[in-house]
């Protein structure tokens, strides 16, 4: 064998490794190099509906419009850039007693980013939320659920509670009724729901929720069903 393919296989081998590292921190329910709060405590039946990358004009008001009908409360994972557009949604979220969550500035993938890099995405966050409510969030949620390496000191600077989820309605690609099944499907007690008002950092023309928004009354409904109260994370983890 020649110089050549021996340079070439390693190689191979190199770069498969290379993306099995990358994919694993992609993972949002891995807990093996930062470990993320999937879900709450058993006890009480109660779950958490969070709703990511808005606020979204369009999607977030009949959202809440739905929550605020059933006397729901929900937390909002925000991107800082959609805040930005519409900070007036967010003084709703805050006034209707929802919690507000970061998400980040800008809803980037992570990978191969410094820490610096995420530490303005945080802080650039918390700084909108800031000058809208008065507060900073207290968790964060990283866009797709992915991390990288310096994340995580970059949070435990700033105090901030790293939360995922440990189920979803993929909400991204399926339509009302998929939604609702796929939501459902294993929603227990401590459950943490990822749902979605907005689009990454897109402006509310290049995003389209209407099947959330539809899938959201059918979703409490079984929640309620299966005799489980929905909550925020502050309620949830407060135990």
């Amino acid at each position: 064998m020649t110089h050549f393919w021996i340079i070439a296989i390693i190689a191979v081998l190199l770069g498969g490794l290379l993306g099995l590292y990358v994919y694993a921190w992609s993972i949002p329910t891995l807990q093996l190099f930062t470990p993320a709060i999937l879900r709450g405590p058993a006890d009480g039946k109660r779950v958490a509906l969070t709703f990511d990358d808005g606020p979204c004009a369009g999607y977030t008001e009949p959202i809440l419009d739905i929550l605020h009908e059933r006397g729901v409360k929900a937390t909002f994972f925000v991107c800082g850039r959609n805040v930005e557009r519409s900070p007036e949604l967010l003084r709703r979220i805050q006034a209707e007693g929802h919690t507000v969550g970061n998400h980040g500035y800008s809803h980037p993938f992570p990978f191969f980013h410094r820490r610096k890099f995420f530490a303005r995405e945080v802080d650039r966050t918390q700084e909108v939320i800031g000058k809208v409510t008065g507060k900073h969030a207290k968790f964060f949620r990283p866009p797709f659920g992915a991390r990288w390496l310096g994340l995580q000191p970059v949070l435990e600077a700033r105090g901030l509670r790293l939360v995922n989820w440990s189920d979803t309605g993929y909400d991204w690609k399926l339509d009302r009724d998929g939604i609702v099944r796929e939501t459902l499907k294993c929603l227990g007690p401590g459950s943490i729901v990822l749902l979605h008002d907005g689009g990454r950092a897109y402006a509310p023309e290049r995003v389209d929720r209407s099947a959330t928004v539809q899938a959201l009354p059918a979703i409490l409904d079984g929640a309620a069903k299966a005799g489980l109260t929905c909550v925020t994370l502050e309620e949830l983890l407060a135990s």
